[in-house]
């Protein structure tokens, strides 16, 4: 008996080769439903309610395991389960591995692989690490932070910084290191930008101290 709050209904497809299926029918397991598809497949289609598509997925897969005991193998490799109310969609924290972003159909799978902008791939059915998803995150490659000059570099979003020295209050020698964000988008506006800031000011001071930090340097003592 359907309870009150299982209302949504999902769609269950098996995609079936066809020597499978007649291996049920000599089981006495029938599909009346199902139809042989151009593939050499048949197709049947079950309704299965839930008040959510994880539910929907969880009675899916109870029902699968108890008609064919074993008979068609994982329900994976035949089962698919519709996403009518587009429960399924990509955000920060979309788990492939969830139940209820599992069994998509073909429909569904690009989808969300186009709202994941690059995020997201098919799972190879075939692969090792493959948990039944039907998804799998692609790892990208960490864009590199452009060196400009000595001092400038600039993110893969475009912002510049400016590493500043100056000196420390206490001492007057030592120096302090800084990066400083600028406004700037590219190198020639940004060296001006250095400029006007003034951000350069103690770089001469730097300098000179790190000269006479090599000239006061004892030299090796010959044995």
């Amino acid at each position: 008996m359907m309870k009150v709050n299982d209302f949504q209904k999902y769609e269950i497809s098996l995609k079936i080769p066809y020597e499978e299926y007649f291996s049920l029918i000599y089981e006495s397991k029938y599909l009346l439903e199902a139809r042989l598809g151009p593939d050499r497949c048949f197709v049947a289609r079950v309704a299965v309610y839930g008040n959510s598509r994880r539910r929907g997925v969880e009675k899916a897969i109870e029902w699968f395991n108890k008609e064919f005991k074993g008979l068609l193998g994982s329900a994976h490799k035949v089962m698919t389960i519709d996403d009518p109310f587009g429960e399924v969609s990509y955000d920060a924290t979309f788990a492939c591995n969830d139940l209820g972003n599992k069994y998509l159909d073909s429909k569904t799978i690009e989808r969300v692989i186009a709202e994941s902008d690059g995020d997201l791939a098919s799972e190879d059915p075939e692969s090792e690490n493959n948990q039944h998803n039907c998804l799998r995150r692609i790892k990208r490659r960490k864009k590199q932070v452009i060196q400009l000059t000595s001092r400038l570099s600039q993110t893969p979003s475009g912002t510049i910084y400016y590493k500043m020295v100056e000196p420390i209050v206490s001492s007057g020698k030592r120096m302090k290191i800084t990066s400083v964000k600028l406004s700037s988008k590219s190198l020639e506006k940004a060296l001006r930008e250095v400029s006007r800031r003034g951000l350069d000011k103690f770089e001469k001071f730097a300098h000179s101290a790190s000269a006479n930090k090599k000239k006061t340097s004892p030299t090796p003592m010959a044995a």
